[in-house]
């Protein structure tokens, strides 16, 4: 993401690995004869018919100001039976994005006027791309953005959240983390991400930046200066926290950003390039979509320059999504294991859908005999702190130890999976040590090239 490039063995930038897409393919409804009336449903063209009717409305009113904005806007385009429900039972897990009928591959999903992004000008400077998100920001509702930067800041039930990247954890989680990770151990080379914490805005951006924006505020208001600048810096930090883990270099596209990750059988959303200028963004149905689905895209295996054209598909691991989004991804799950004096080995958990039955796969090279013997190790370590381990987090899911912009609950979950996570890729790798390879790097070349030349075929259609 922006400067500085991205390092894929954990520290990388913003979402340079993020959003696929598959560059036009049947972009919207061009490649299949769909227009837009003015209140975004599809209409009946010569070529093929979508469903239409009346935009379905959305459980949230921050989530309908937004999609109204975006449909207001030159353009603009958010699939009229498509709505944000609940993951999980009840009223108060997390928000995705969902469709009421059965969709075509091919179909616009959703069209993002350029006009509605907030990027840096042509700067390619991560810090120009926050600033106006802060100046922005400040002018309140009276802002362009409001719908979309109200949604990223404000404390609404069932939004967006700080406090997910585990840079940003609290001081108890992190403790939790090093000890799952192993990284008090001398004997014992730690697991992944053996760093997980990213430059700060500061650091990043200088020690005084927007420091001058809070002294032309403050001038006329001495009262309370340094809990007030302590807001300001936090509100800097958490602007400079979403533009690392929402944006394409230094592109925030609303709701683009807001599908959820998901490789494997269940991806089902591309978006068209975000670096071309096209005066629109289109995210639309990689394949045909039944009713009910989530709607889902990839951190990684983009047709983009953030996922490198789709070569960063068995190089961006489960552990770099856990370091650069503070969760662990759903199958397929792509480990990397440490090898003593070479490259980190690959290995592949995936779940089948319908039977949840989970199969395991090297991917280009089995390791070598010292990697099995980590292996070992490491799974007698873990299985060794179970007991303990569960019950501090148990606890830690329980603290009021925490900041406010820190999400324990988040934490907990996080922790837990990444621990059960390893414990679940350990057991398999040992059982599958015999098995051969069962993806070469000739034959993922020979996947990515095919993928690289139908995604030119869909930009020439277009």
């Amino acid at each position: 993401m922006g400067s500085p490039k991205p390092s894929w063995s954990g520290e990388t930038f913003g979402r340079h690995i993020r959003w696929c897409s598959v560059v036009a393919a049947a972009l919207s409804g061009l490649a299949h004869g769909v227009e837009s009336n003015d209140n975004g449903a599809t209409t009946k063209t010569a070529a093929t018919t979508t469903t239409a009717a009346t935009p379905l409305p959305q459980p949230e009113p921050y989530q309908q100001r937004i999609v109204d904005w975006i449909r207001s806007g030159d353009g603009g385009f958010f699939h009229p039976s498509v709505v944000w429900k609940r993951l999980g039972d009840g009223d108060s897990g997390p928000y995705a994005m969902h469709t009421t009928v059965d969709i075509a591959k091919g179909e616009k999903l959703l069209v993002v006027p350029r006009s509605h992004t907030i990027d840096s000008g042509e700067t390619y400077d991560e810090c120009v791309t926050i600033s106006r998100m802060l100046d922005e920001l400040e002018k309140g509702n009276e802002s362009f953005y409001a719908p979309y930067l109200n949604y990223l800041f404000e404390d609404t039930p069932g939004g967006t959240s700080t406090g997910l990247l585990p840079t940003s954890w609290s001081n108890e989680g992190k403790e939790l983390l090093h000890s799952i990770l192993g990284h008090g151990d001398k004997n014992l080379a730690p697991l992944s991400p053996q760093d997980f914490e990213h430059y700060n805005a500061f650091e990043a951006c200088g020690q005084d930046f927007r420091r001058e924006v809070f002294l032309n505020k403050a001038k006329d208001d001495v009262s309370d200066k340094g809990e007030k600048e302590a807001q300001h810096r936090q509100q800097v930090e958490d602007a400079y926290l979403f533009w690392l883990s929402r944006s394409w270099t230094d592109k925030m596209i609303p709701i683009l950003d807001m599908y959820n990750h998901r490789n494997g059988a269940s991806k089902n959303v591309e978006s068209t390039t975000v670096h071309a200028g096209d005066d629109h963004i289109i995210a639309y149905a990689l394949r045909d979509i039944r009713a009910g689905e989530q709607l889902q895209n990839t951190y990684s295996e983009c047709m983009d320059d953030d996922c490198n054209w789709g070569g960063m598909k068995y190089i961006y691991s489960t552990q770099n999504v856990f370091h650069d989004y503070g969760f662990l991804e759903l199958y397929p799950r792509r480990w990397t294991l440490f090898v003593e004096n070479g490259d980190d080995v690959l290995a592949e958990i995936d779940q089948d859908l319908e039977t949840g039955a989970k199969a395991f796969k090297w991917i280009f090279e089995k390791p070598p005999k010292e990697t099995f013997d980590w292996v070992s190790d490491q799974l007698q370590r873990l299985s060794s702190m179970d007991a303990k381990i569960r019950e501090e987090i148990s606890n830690h899911r329980k603290t009021t130890t925490g900041q406010a912009h820190n999400n324990i609950e988040h934490e907990a979950d996080s922790l837990l999976e990444l621990y059960e996570g390893y414990v679940e890729l350990f057991k398999m790798a040992l059982k599958h040590k015999e098995d051969p390879v069962s993806v070469s790097r000739e034959q993922f070349e020979e996947e990515l090239h095919a993928q690289q030349e139908e995604a030119d075929g869909f930009y020439e259609e277009f």
